[in-house]
């Protein structure tokens, strides 16, 4: 049975072109998708108005939705709601806690989505998010019991792996500790939070960064989101970039699973 995911991330409402949302719309609907994973930033500033068009573009999709939060979606001010009442923007649109564990299983897929965006942080970089061995410990419970060859995925909005483009971003709190749970017991980690897409294997697991689907805020490439598609023990990872008219494909990586692990094919 071939799963197929489209990965959006980094919407970012307040900041979209109407035109890349509508143009969106029209390729997922010819993809006949098993899932839509969206990994978070839904919003710009965490404003009613930005929530509510990100929900409504939400109810337009062609596949059930499994959406996590990124660190847009936290109020930045004023500071005492961010501190004390951090996800009631999120509540009042959407009507659930995004720090419960978010899961989606059918038609050979099991996937999890965490809530990696936090209110604050030890580190100066308040965006880089993290990820807890509580949250880590309730997703191997849901691939524990999924269906044996069930493609077992995490949806996150913080990445679990960089490339050197990269620059300075930090890859999620704790993702060294996650990695190592997750070993063998995880096919797939989807992410977002760069803007940049690319894909590569981390502790074995198959590691997916979309690029900001929607947004204008660019980081030297264009808009994009990625159609992954797996069959037994075969995987492809294709990334689908903005030309100024229409979704096309602008790279293609597959890989393939040995003894549980995965890894790069040619």
């Amino acid at each position: 049975m071939t799963v197929r995911i489209a990965q959006i991330s980094d919407l970012h409402f307040g900041r979209t072109a109407a035109a890349i949302a509508e143009n969106l719309l029209a390729d997922l609907r010819d993809l006949d998708a098993t899932l839509v994973a969206v990994c978070g930033d839904l919003t710009q500033r965490a404003k009613d108005t930005e929530f509510q068009a990100a929900r409504a573009f939400l109810g337009r999709l062609p596949a059930p939705a499994l959406v996590v939060p990124g660190n847009h979606d936290l109020p930045v001010w004023p500071i005492w709601t961010r501190i004390a009442r951090p996800w009631h923007p999120w509540r009042r649109q959407f009507g659930a806690n995004p720090a419960d564990v978010t899961t989606h299983s059918g038609d050979g897929l099991t996937a999890v989505g965490l809530n990696t965006a936090r209110r604050s942080s030890l580190h100066v970089d308040w965006s880089r998010g993290r990820v807890n061995d509580r949250q880590v410990a309730a997703a191997l419970r849901v691939f524990e019991e999924s269906p044996r060859g069930d493609l077992r995925v995490l949806v996150a909005h913080h990445p679990f792996l960089l490339e050197p483009r990269a620059g300075g971003h930090g890859l999620v709190g704790r993702s060294d500790l996650a990695l190592r749970q997750l070993h063998q017991r995880a096919d797939l980690l989807l992410g977002g939070h760069l803007h940049l897409a690319y894909s590569g294997v981390a502790d074995g697991l198959v590691v997916a960064q979309s690029g900001t689907t929607l947004s204008n805020r660019l980081r030297g490439e264009p808009n994009s989101y990625n159609l992954i598609e797996a069959d037994g023990d075969q995987l492809t990872v294709e990334t689908r970039q903005w030309n100024g008219d229409r979704f096309d494909t602008y790279e293609r990586s597959t890989y393939a699973r040995h003894d549980l692990d995965w890894s790069r094919t040619p």
